[in-house]
């Protein structure tokens, strides 16, 4: 099993994150893979000294900043290119707790998709959530659960476990942070299994931005919703 973890522009985080990440890795989990997506702060330089120190983790750059989506795209694609089964991928910003990484591995490894939620009653909270994410988080988990009759309650959490086998990263084309409507589409498509798991809720601070005026929420939501209806009608939902 593969750990991948997008980066960019975390240089502040990166050494507690692998300190962590390293003192509560699974031993199903072989090996750590960290995707640069283009930083500028100076991330890649401490990724490259952390991969010194440890061999079992390995940097990936990407020479321009992608998105999001193209990350967690290239994890998967490293991930079908070695041979692992699964992948798990984490976010770089400690708003993941590596502690949770051992749920993951407990689930049967026959479950498509292993997905992190930070609203199930289980899941413990640190910190407030800004309240335009949870508007949004929760007007688009209630639309995917109508839409196909799920129960899902985070459809924007990135702490997730993916099958290889049923799932090929070269269908997808949106890369940014809307790339989770365009993997949910796919997801009822192709009628991936799906299985909801408790994980911490960790916020302390509310100062990260979209980029662009994605910080505007309704252009945000607007931009969710236009990517997951054209996924639709790509995946031929419509």
């Amino acid at each position: 099993m593969l750990l991948a973890i997008p980066v960019y522009n975390e240089k502040k985080t990166i050494p507690s994150l692998i300190k962590q990440t390293l003192a509560n890795l699974p031993e199903q989990v072989h090996r750590v893979v960290c995707i640069d997506d283009g930083s500028t702060d100076g991330s890649a330089e401490v990724l490259e000294e952390e991969a010194r120190r440890h061999s079992n983790i390995e940097i990936v750059h990407q020479a321009q900043n992608g998105g999001y989506g193209r990350s967690i795209l290239t994890s998967l694609e490293i991930g079908r290119a070695r041979g692992y089964t699964h992948v798990i991928t984490m976010d770089c910003d400690l708003q993941h707790r590596p502690e949770d990484l051992i749920r993951f591995v407990q689930e049967p490894m026959d479950i498509d998709l292993v997905s992190g939620s930070r609203y199930m009653p289980e899941s413990q909270s640190q910190g407030h959530a800004p309240g335009d994410r949870m508007e949004i988080n929760g007007r688009i988990t209630a639309l995917l659960n109508s839409r196909y009759n799920w129960n899902l309650t985070d459809s924007f959490c990135g702490f997730k476990r993916f099958r290889l086998a049923k799932i090929d990263p070269s269908v997808f084309s949106e890369t940014g942070y809307a790339f989770p409507m365009e993997f949910w589409a796919y997801a009822r498509a192709q009628k991936l299994t799906i299985h909801e798991i408790p994980v911490s809720r960790i916020y302390t601070t509310d100062n990260r931005t979209f980029g662009e005026d994605l910080d505007r929420k309704r252009r945000r939501y607007r931009y969710y919703l236009e990517t997951l209806h054209r996924s639709e009608r790509k995946f031929k939902l419509q």
